[in-house]
């Protein structure tokens, strides 16, 4: 390329011409970015080596050009105007005014965003002790964080005296204090919660770290296992005597754990509750010594001591199955009346319905005519009574001499009644007599004498009798028919049973009577036949 003006050959990139100093003019493919140069690049160098023009020189850099003559500038052709590159260079300049300030939002951003703590990553939890009564500690890894985190931590919150605390202190204050839920008692497989002191909002807004400080959980593990044994293994009670009064003792021959064999601990119990037991009641034996010491102090302190952990500390025996004594006449319904009857009938106590019609004399002229269960007067023992139940089973028994009958009343006393685990009558536990104090005789019309029977010819003779016991004993009746079918039964109210025991009496006079009656028939016939004779 050469120069326009003086025709002197010009480098690729020349601006002016060294021969004459003529402005080169570029081709315009080139025209944009010479200018473009001219007016930053060249300026900008320039200002930044010389400075500013000097007072009254002016402050455009144009001002170097003046008496140069500008090719370019002249129209020459329908050439450019003279303001095309301002206009060019004016958006250019927007955008890197636009650019800064983009860079500079993004890095004001970098600078004010919240730091994304993990919190769980610097806290530490450790775990120990026996499965059930394990302990948990907590820790918060402030070393590590401050490695991580020292340089970024400052304070943005409203709390003046905070505002000159170094990032030491602030993890002191914010992130050290931490605590768990639950400590103690734990058991392989529990959760345990992590508390820390500020919650996450306060974290964000005064320490300007994003992060969650809920649902931090550790899993309870690595606790030792305790081997475990059950201490009342092979205990047993055993009772003695019958409800309401039964005792009970303790049988420990069967307790062959080796803590027991070794004394580690022993049975423990209050002695009245041995005494006076009843069906129901409830026994309960502690291997505890001190009634101050919580079930969970002992285990922990045996488990401490032993390496082992009893399954409980004490353990509730119900008495049951104990045998049942009869202490009142509503206990005996029809069920328990009937094995008594039975058992009176197997001693051979009593005549059975088997001997009716057995001659009961030598010549055979007294037979058996009848043998039925008429009542039992029953007796109750008082309040502080050392008497046991009584019962006067009363049969009437008739005799039968031709056509008359002769009636009296035989009694078996027992007492000892006593009722099995399943409500049936221990027999082997009753006493019984043939209660009958008074000799009986009787005559027949033709004089026919019967004697050597043992009873009552009137059951107002059994209560007189018996009245001597009186101050021991609540006497009633409880006639055939007035014992129930249930598990209890009722004799009524005590006025039902005394107008019974009239009635039995009233029934005593009424067929002594009709014995009267007939034998004065008897008699009568008798002289009227031998009247007859003698006018023959």
């Amino acid at each position: 390329m050469k120069c326009t003006n003086c025709g002197a050959e010009l480098q690729e990139g020349t601006l002016f011409c060294s021969e004459c100093g003529t402005k080169v003019i570029l081709p315009e493919s080139q025209t944009f970015a010479a200018n473009n140069f001219a007016q930053s690049g060249v300026q900008d160098n320039f200002q930044n080596n010389f400075g500013q023009p000097a007072g009254g020189q002016g402050a455009s850099f144009d001002n170097i050009y003046a008496g140069v003559p500008d090719p370019a500038a002249t129209p020459a052709g329908g050439g450019k105007k003279k303001g095309g590159i301002k206009k060019i260079l004016i958006p250019i300049i927007i955008l890197i005014i636009l650019a800064a300030a983009a860079v500079g939002g993004v890095l004001f951003y970098l600078n004010s965003r919240p730091i994304e703590v993990e919190l769980k990553d610097y806290v530490k939890v450790s775990f120990e002790g026996y499965d059930t009564l394990g302990t948990a500690t907590v820790e918060f890894d402030t070393k590590k964080f401050k490695s991580d985190y020292e340089d970024k931590i400052k304070y943005h919150g409203k709390d003046k005296d905070m505002k000159d605390k170094n990032a030491k202190k602030l993890i002191a204050e914010y992130l050290e204090s931490v605590s768990l839920d639950k400590t103690e008692k734990l058991s392989n497989g529990d959760k345990v919660t992590v508390k820390f002191k500020h919650d996450a909002d306060e974290l964000l807004e005064d320490l300007n770290i994003k992060t969650t400080t809920d649902g931090i959980t550790f899993e309870v593990k690595g606790l030792e296992a305790v081997p475990t044994f059950d201490p009342f293994e092979g205990l047993e009670i055993t009772y003695s005597g019958t409800a309401p009064d039964a005792y009970a003792s303790l049988d420990y021959s069967n307790v062959t754990n080796e803590y027991y064999k070794d004394y580690d601990y022993s049975f423990n119990y209050d002695y009245d509750t041995l005494q006076d037991l009843d069906n129901g009641d409830v026994i309960t034996i502690t291997i505890k010594y001190d009634d101050t010491q919580s079930d969970e102090e002992y285990i922990a302190n045996f488990i401490q001591t032993y390496g082992a952990m009893p399954t409980a500390v004490s353990k509730d025996f119900t008495v049951e199955g104990l045998p049942v004594a009869i202490t009142k006449a509503d206990q005996i319904d029809d069920n328990i009346l009937g094995q008594i009857q039975d058992y009176i009938e197997d001693q051979e106590l009593v005549f059975t319905s088997d001997d009716i019609g057995t001659g009961l004399t030598d010549d055979g002229e007294v037979t058996l005519g009848n043998v039925e269960y008429y009542g039992m007067y029953v007796g109750e023992p008082k309040e502080d009574s050392y008497y046991d139940f009584r019962a006067y089973v009363t049969y009437k028994i008739t005799l039968a001499y031709g056509k008359e009958e002769y009636s009296y009343y035989y009694v078996v006393e027992i007492d000892g009644l006593v009722l099995d685990g399943d409500g049936n009558l221990m027999t082997d536990k009753i006493d019984y007599s043939t209660y009958n104090y008074d000799y009986l005789s009787h005559n027949f019309k033709d004089g026919y004498r019967v004697y050597g029977m043992y009873g009552y010819e009137a059951t107002s003779d059994l209560e007189d009798d018996v009245s001597y016991y009186s101050s021991y004993f609540n006497f009633k009746w409880v006639l055939a028919g007035e014992t129930k079918s249930g598990s209890s039964s009722s004799s009524g109210s005590d006025d039902s049973t005394t107008g019974t025991s009239e009635e039995g009496t009233e029934e005593d006079t009424t067929e002594e009577t009709t014995e009267e009656e007939a034998t004065e028939e008897e008699s009568t016939e008798e002289e009227a036949e031998e009247e007859s004779k003698e006018d023959e």
